[in-house]
């Protein structure tokens, strides 16, 4: 009798153990409408100079790193690639990094970095400027970053949408998180396409 009730308790452990396991990505149906975007006017890692303009129609995460940053930086560009790859079919999605140490980060260095984490060009950005317009972007433009000190940079993804409008925060290094941010980006690419 003990084995008897044991077995269905035991089946209901593994079901739930695999059905936790897989990517849970929550049900969104609305996401705020925070601020515009800032303008802005970046070096890319090819040597092209890409501004806010070229994003518009597209949805995409923008975040701040630099080259040299051993902690967080590898992690939330990992986590970029992963994310590169998991929309790679999505036409109109972008990753848009923004590096907050462009007295070491030169294009060169950031074509490196880029190769390092198979970043498609087109498809994710990693650039450059001077140091104070890369502080006040971070700081006042998309509001993750400390203007005084940009290597305190945010480990955060900005949401943008297709119109150019912040829909959402998210911790790059928080699973929970990023399946939201997942969420987040199917609803507005699905909404682009109803």
């Amino acid at each position: 009798m003990k084995g008897y009730n044991a077995i269905p308790l035991l089946l209901a452990i593994v079901l739930f153990s695999a059905c936790q396991s897989g990517r849970s990505v929550p049900d969104i149906t609305d996401l705020p409408d925070i601020k515009p975007a800032p303008e802005y006017s970046f070096v890319n890692y090819d040597g092209s100079t890409v501004s806010d303009e070229d994003f518009h129609g597209s949805v995409y995460i923008a975040y701040f790193f630099f080259t040299s940053c051993g902690g967080p930086c590898p992690k939330m560009n990992s986590q970029a690639n992963v994310l590169q790859a998991e929309y790679a079919d999505a036409k109109d999605f972008r990753i848009v990094g923004f590096s907050v140490d462009p007295h070491t980060d030169s294009v060169e260095r950031l074509a490196r970095y880029a190769e390092r984490y198979n970043a498609q060009v087109g498809r994710w950005y990693m650039m450059r400027n001077e140091k104070e317009v890369v502080a006040e972007l971070a700081s006042k433009g998309f509001m993750v970053g400390d203007a005084d000190v940009p290597a305190l940079h945010s480990t955060r993804f900005v949401l943008v949408d297709q119109q150019g409008t912040i829909r959402g925060y998210y911790d790059g290094l928080d699973k929970t998180k990023v399946d939201e941010l997942r969420a987040a980006i199917d609803y507005l690419l699905e909404g682009e396409r109803s």
